[in-house]
């Protein structure tokens, strides 16, 4: 029993790395359908600690039973919500289970990980474990940083916001933002208050920090290049709290400093190479109020609009503008959602106005998305959810577990902002979060070794 137990503990493990590798890239440019990671772990964690009494008395779950109740009864109203509203409950129940309910069971599967794993491999820490998975989703970060180097040498340019293994730059800069606010995090507490979390030395997290920062230039998007100025100053304003001695004073405003200057390079960076910052204000205004015939809508053949110069609008500024506008009138207008449904968007327009030419199929913006599924009451749970995960990771951060805290922390705070901005409360982003999240949050119940049993 022991050994099958290993062995499937094991395929776990295994399982998880090369999941957080290949997570990002579409599944057609892999050569197997990286679903059967995502079941074989949620299937293999939950029977390994139902099984095992040892794994479940390393988890305390009275800390945490909050985000848990809320986590399901949520799962259960958007299931019930859209019965009721949902305009085809086939196509409302496939969008659930594949939307939701999986992020959700990858939630709880990342919360009894370290329970499962460390009660077959007692020498598995959970420093080591997320070492591990750090690294594993780096590598999506290193091919492309090799396969620009290589375009470079082949073309004699640099390929600017292209690129290959992922499908288009916001899942790319999501990649780079979600590891990079972990190493930022390591390295500024190694300095302020000298503690650390990864299992790498220090050069080595630099090293990869400063790929990643590359990275983001190659990718060159705008809300990618804000959402790491924020996580630096954010991270920043964490840790001082927890350093004030006044020995740290000299060194904390070192830091300050050095943080502001990478921030002002980087926005130079963003601006020189972005054009589209330019006319971000003119388009914005000018797009507000974009009809749907426009081209913000109709991509095939709508007319596009002017700006105040006179100039047709960039896309990005002066329809994104226009989508944030109707897309919280048409939640206030649908307070209830229409049913989890993947292009909810474009089904509402097209409804609503009977105009079928309406081709844009999301609003771009994550949250909005999540509302006009799941309607002001499902918004109201989501934040309330996120409201508990970051309360967890602000007490583990003063009271106890500090980096768990903070890379809960930084991390919900961090996904939260880009849902603000850009759609990613679906797919592998929302999987990718809901995991994390949940082993972050196991790690900090993990009940100290002495206060439960090792027999099993």
């Amino acid at each position: 029993m022991t050994k099958t137990r290993n062995f499937f503990a094991g395929l776990t493990f295994l399982y998880v790395l090369a999941l957080c590798f290949v997570w990002p890239i579409p599944n057609d440019q892999l050569l197997f359908n990286r679903n059967g990671f995502i079941y074989t772990i949620i299937l293999c964690s939950f029977g390994l600690f139902f099984t095992s009494r040892t794994a479940r008395q390393k988890l305390d779950t009275h800390q945490i039973k909050f985000v848990l109740i809320t986590l399901w009864l949520l799962t259960l109203y958007i299931l019930l919500n859209g019965l009721f509203v949902a305009p085809d409950l086939k196509e409302m129940v496939g969008t659930w289970d594949g939307q939701w309910l999986r992020p959700v069971l990858l939630f709880c599967s990342g919360l009894i990980l370290m329970p499962v794993l460390q009660t077959q491999f007692p020498s598995l820490t959970s420093a080591r474990l997320f070492t591990l998975i750090v690294l594993c989703f780096w590598g999506v970060i290193c091919i492309h940083l090799l396969d620009s180097a290589w375009l470079y040498w082949r073309d004699g340019y640099i390929h600017w916001g292209e690129t290959r293994i992922v499908y288009n730059r916001t899942r790319m800069s999501f990649q780079v933002n979600m590891i990079t606010g972990f190493l930022l995090a390591e390295l500024l507490a190694r300095a302020l208050i000298k503690k650390r979390f990864l299992c790498l030395n220090t050069p080595i997290v630099t090293l990869l920090l400063i790929s990643n920062l590359i990275c983001t230039a190659l990718v060159d998007t705008r809300w990618g290049t804000i959402g790491l100025v924020g996580s630096l100053f954010s991270t920043f304003i964490l840790l001082s709290l927890n350093a004030q001695r006044r020995s740290r004073v000299v060194l904390t405003l070192g830091l300050l400093v050095a943080l502001f200057c990478s921030a002002i390079f980087l926005g130079y960076a963003s601006w020189k190479t972005d054009p589209r910052w330019q006319s971000l204000e003119s388009d914005a205004v000018a797009g507000w109020n974009a009809p749907f015939t426009s081209f913000c809508y109709n991509r095939v053949d709508g007319t596009i609009p002017l700006n105040a110069q006179g100039n047709e609008i960039n896309h990005s500024n002066g329809c994104r503008a226009s989508f944030f506008h109707q897309g919280w009138k048409l939640v206030g207008e649908h307070p209830a959602g229409i049913g989890p449904r993947k292009e909810a968007f474009r089904y509402i327009l097209r409804r609503d106005t009977q105009d079928m030419h309406i081709t844009i199929p999301h609003s771009h913006y994550g949250l909005i998305e999540f509302g006009l599924q799941n309607g002001v009451v499902g918004i109201a749970g989501w934040l309330i959810l996120l409201a508990g995960c970051w309360y967890i990771g602000w007490r583990e951060f003063r009271h106890g577990k500090t980096m768990v805290g903070l890379f809960l922390l930084l991390f919900t705070i961090g996904f939260f902002s880009r849902t603000m901005v850009d759609h990613n409360l679906k797919d592998h982003y929302l999987e990718q979060y809901m995991m994390l999240t949940g082993l972050l949050i196991g790690i900090a119940a993990l009940r100290p070794r002495e206060n439960y049993s090792p027999n099993d």
